[in-house]
């Protein structure tokens, strides 16, 4: 009796946990595609040209000194900041000061010789003054006039050359001044150094490309623009400039567009130029233009992942009685995110727009997200 009441117990639990389970899923719930579709709809769809480029230094000066000599001195370091006229390194200026000097001393006697004829021409003039009265007076004679006449423009030619001499001293002492700067190698521009590449007691002359500056207060992307879209665009376009680096996206300005084509690219080179105040974007970085060129009006849009390119074709997936269809595209432009299809589909067919990677013809799928389409 014992025995068989514990037989009676075991069958009762193995009933009861048997009840919990239910019924096995199905082949055909196991095998269904979890996807997300959207409604096929029109919508006006903003185009863009999209081009790559690299980060330019708005303005560039590479240095090399005008006269060759014996460095003295460095003044900056890679990285500094530099004004325009600030001196970047110094070259040995020995003999330049020496002519100098001798420049200042004959600049010293030209004047003196200056003001000598100055002097010598008053008194030439006051005393023909004095001899054409007493002249008239007859107190002397005609030859006594005609030498003070002489006089005078003896001294007016002294004066002359006195001038003359006086502006080559000047030009003289000018170009020693000149000579002595050139031994004091400055920036052209303001900005940074980005290389310098003098020591001292290094030997330099003009063929010696020194230092480099670089002004990034504002940075430039170049681009090449096809025939296509140049003429949607014009200086003044604001247009957005993508920085994976950086991972950010910054306001530029198409600020130069060439008329003429490039030979090689056949494209129109054209420059962005973007304000850099904080100096984060550096020349080298690559960049992203994303040029607006303008509107599609009231056309079938859809995601730009919801097209799939195969063996050539562009096809994507539509859902009718819970089975994923392909069907085979056309597309026309494209913005960031959506592409025009020009023929495939129909307003109000339901789009697989994700999951659709995972997909053939005739797939079981099960939606489990339906949005509205086109939406930009």
């Amino acid at each position: 009796m014992k025995r068989s009441a514990v037989v009676i117990f075991i069958l009762l639990v193995s009933s009861l946990l048997g009840g919990c389970g239910g019924p096995p899923p199905s082949g055909n719930e196991n095998s269904a595609i979890a996807v997300k579709v959207e409604q096929v709809a029109k919508a006006d769809l903003k185009t863009a040209f999209h081009t790559s480029g690299l980060i330019e230094a708005s303005t560039e000066a590479t240095i090399a000194p005008k006269v060759s000599g014996r460095v003295t001195v460095v003044n900056v370091k890679m990285g500094d900041r530099v004004t325009k006229g600030q001196v970047l390194f110094q070259i040995e200026a020995k003999e330049a000061r020496n002519q100098l000097t001798q420049s200042e001393a004959g600049l010293g006697i030209a004047k003196a010789g200056y003001d000598s004829a100055v002097q010598a021409l008053k008194d030439a003039q006051a005393n023909y003054d004095r001899y054409q009265t007493l002249y008239k007076n007859g107190v002397v004679s005609e030859n006594d006039l005609e030498q003070a006449t002489t006089a005078l423009v003896n001294a007016k030619l002294g004066l002359k050359q006195a001038e003359q001499q006086l502006d080559q001293a000047e030009a003289a002492l000018s170009t020693a001044q000149e000579n002595v700067n050139d031994y004091s190698v400055t920036a052209p521009i303001g900005g940074l150094v980005s290389t310098i590449e003098v020591e001292t007691g290094e030997m330099v002359s003009s063929q010696t490309d020194a230092a480099t500056i670089v002004n990034i207060d504002t940075v430039k992307v170049k681009a090449s623009i096809p025939e296509s879209v140049i003429n949607t665009i014009q200086t003044g376009t604001k247009v957005p400039v993508v920085l994976e680096s950086l991972n950010k996206t910054v306001e530029g300005t198409v600020t130069a567009i060439s008329p003429k084509a490039n030979s090689a690219t056949m494209g129109y080179p054209a420059e962005v130029t973007v304000a850099n105040p904080s100096g984060t974007i550096k020349p080298g970085m690559s960049a992203q233009i994303n040029l607006f060129t303008g509107i599609v009006q009231d056309v079938i849009v859809v995601p730009v992942d919801a097209v799939i390119e195969k063996d050539g074709q562009h096809i994507a997936y539509i859902v009718e009685n819970d089975k994923a269809k392909e069907v085979s595209l056309q597309v026309g432009v494209s913005s960031e995110t959506k592409t025009e299809i020009t023929e495939g589909l129909t307003v109000g067919q339901s789009l697989v727009i994700e999951g659709n990677r995972l997909l053939s013809d005739g797939q079981l799928v099960r939606v489990v997200e339906e949005q509205a389409g086109a939406a930009e």
